[in-house]
């Protein structure tokens, strides 16, 4: 053992509380920047998260519209009478699920990107406070 009473050997004598207290002289500012950083890291969690349950009702719904699609398309081929009323159906299925997909993933992005902003927006903030302080 050491004479620090640590079996670990350290490159210095011993710890200089004096150059400790002089690099950091505002210990204030320095707790509220700690306490800023945990409050804006705990908004960005709920944030991440809101975001992603927006995200999944979203695809859920989009999902829902796709099997009505799907359901309702295969009913029509069971009332086709011929092989080019089933055809048309086949094209106009896929038009309208093309479209369907088209505009669930328009709304998919939007919904990450704000997602993304909201979660981002407090650690932004915070890490502006600490820019500001540390000048």
């Amino acid at each position: 053992m050491t004479a620090t009473g640590t079996p670990f050997t350290f490159p210095f004598k011993a710890f200089d509380t004096g150059a400790f207290t002089s690099a950091f002289t505002d210990n204030d500012s320095m707790s509220a920047l700690a306490r800023g950083a945990m409050e804006a890291s705990t908004a960005s969690t709920r944030a991440s998260m809101k975001g992603m349950q927006d995200v999944g009702q979203t695809m859920m719904t989009h999902m829902k519209q796709q099997m009505t699609l799907s359901v309702e398309t295969t009913k029509k081929f069971a009332e086709a009478d011929s092989f080019e009323a089933a055809m048309r159906i086949q094209t106009g299925f896929m038009k309208s699920a093309f479209e369907n997909n088209l505009k669930g993933l328009s709304e998919m992005s939007e919904l990450y990107t704000e997602a993304l902003r909201e979660t981002f927006a407090p650690l932004a903030k915070q890490a502006k406070k600490a820019a500001k302080s540390a000048k």
